[in-house]
């Protein structure tokens, strides 16, 4: 399973860094989430790697946003050398890669318009908020059930679409 997992390390770290860890922590966080998949392997490998082999993005997701947010709760989880010695590191950002993912982002964005009013506004609502399916079934009077079903449905073609871009997006990064 972790063989499956480090081939995609430098997405996994660009993912901490997303889900708010610091750029100089995220190697660290990521570490932490090797550890325990590592060691809840029986129950996290069917969820992780799929019938086909392929990992599980947004499990890893959801593995890599509950680790950072567990771990920087803590006061004092982490200290990295730099912030010991008082010493900045540069981060340099690399400006072709970030002009392909918005260009991946503006594609995903133009893809979910043409959903129609009501598809594209349940797909804002869950994946740009931080309310979850129920909250979201509460304050608007759709059946749970409902979310769940067209959320996954809007995972699926999302994934279906672009997943060839992303992975050629993560594979031509040589940032990390």
């Amino acid at each position: 399973m972790l063989d499956k997992l480090a081939k995609y390390h430098k997405q996994w770290v660009r993912m901490s860094v997303s889900a708010g860890a610091p750029p100089h922590l995220a190697e660290d966080i990521i570490q932490d989430v090797y550890l325990r998949l590592h060691k809840y392997k029986k129950t996290a490998e069917p969820k992780l790697i799929k019938e086909d082999g392929t990992v599980n993005v947004f499990y890893m997701w959801g593995a890599v946003r509950n680790t950072v947010r567990t771990e920087l709760g803590k006061e004092n989880s982490y200290v990295s050398l730099n912030e010991f010695f008082n010493k900045a590191e540069p981060v340099l950002p690399d400006l072709e890669f970030e002009e392909r993912y918005k260009d991946l982002l503006y594609g995903i964005k133009n893809e979910v318009d043409t959903w129609g009013n009501y598809n594209s506004k349940l797909f804002n609502l869950y994946f740009k908020t931080d309310l979850s399916m129920r909250k979201i079934a509460s304050g608007t009077g759709i059946g749970l059930t409902h979310i769940f079903t067209s959320i996954s449905k809007y995972k699926t073609e999302i994934r279906e679409k672009f997943s060839e871009d992303f992975n050629n997006l993560i594979d031509t990064d040589e940032r990390y």
